[in-house]
């Protein structure tokens, strides 16, 4: 049985709100007057009142897991490769100058298709997950932002008519900083948020996974000629509402992105993944390593 209380894709929507964040002060721009500074992203000196800004991505990346369903042990670890398809759809919808910080609401929806292959115990995992996603990002000067949230994710049954396996809202709020070192930009975000969720198929509780999420992340891009290399790390403190359980989950990944153009580019990249808990049987580590090429056009 899939874990839905740890989703593999977390990481990577950080990021993808990481440029979103980039793109959303760039187009804030009024005849390039920006402040300049080598410790990283600044707040625009004018914002524009008005503005709107489309982005709509896909991505396809295929790769192995030595546990895609994130088990201790038993007759369910087992090794298979997982084909990852996602269409995204980024809503900017502008900056605007608050006389001391710029705030830039971002929309987000998306959706992913998961099929595994290669061993008879994931054949039936395949999965799609709707995700809805608002942003309010405050970005202050010298690289602070501060992100309040409110996502909606779906976890819908490929083999039962898009049935709703798992569902989750996550009100949220993060505080962000950005940073030069050289020509690499790094940043660290910590977060907060409560997870409320419903799980159709549980016996005992519907919301036995309700949870309250605290977390580190790190990252940076080292950019050479037209090759980006992106190491990170993510570490997470989860305390369940419904059961005695508190998880801490560790993430690191190494990513080797190759731009072809300004609108697609190729990765191959590799993540390692720890959990530790305080219930039994709920321990796993994980590790994927895969290829993958991403589309991007902006409006």
């Amino acid at each position: 049985m899939r874990q839905y209380d740890y989703r593999p894709e977390q990481v990577d929507q950080f990021r993808n709100r990481q440029q979103q964040l980039k793109q959303t002060n760039s187009s804030s721009r009024s005849s390039h007057e920006i402040a300049k500074s080598d410790v990283g992203l600044q707040r625009p000196v004018e914002s524009k009142k008005k503005g709107f800004g489309y982005q709509l991505g896909f991505s396809s990346k295929i790769y192995h897991s030595n546990n895609p369903l994130s088990t201790e042990s038993g007759a369910q670890k087992v090794s298979a490769g997982i084909w990852e398809n996602t269409i995204s759809n980024n809503f900017l919808l502008g900056a605007y100058d608050l006389r001391g910080a710029t705030f830039s609401p971002v929309i987000g929806l998306s959706y992913t298709n998961f099929t595994h292959f290669g061993h008879d115990v994931v054949k039936e995992m395949d999965f799609g997950s709707l995700s809805l996603n608002f942003a309010g990002i405050f970005t202050f000067g010298k690289g602070w932002s501060l992100r309040p949230s409110l996502g909606y994710t779906a976890d819908l049954s490929l083999e039962d008519s898009m049935s709703r396996q798992y569902s989750q809202v996550s009100p949220g709020i993060a505080l962000g900083k950005s940073f030069s070192i050289g020509k690499a930009q790094s940043f660290l975000e910590w977060s907060m948020n409560y997870t409320f969720t419903n799980t159709p198929g549980q016996i005992v509780s519907k919301d036995l996974l309700d949870r309250f999420e605290t977390g580190l992340t790190w990252g940076i891009d080292i950019p050479f000629g037209d090759f980006e290399f992106s190491p990170f790390l993510n570490l997470a403190l989860a305390d369940y509402s419904n059961q005695s359980k508190t998880d801490f989950t560790g993430t690191f990944g190494l990513n080797l992105t190759y731009s072809i153009t300004d609108w697609m580019a190729l990765r191959i990249y590799s993540t390692l993944s720890s959990r530790n808990s305080s219930m039994e049987f709920r321990d796993f580590t994980r590790l994927d390593t895969g290829a993958g090429a991403t589309l991007n056009a902006r409006f």
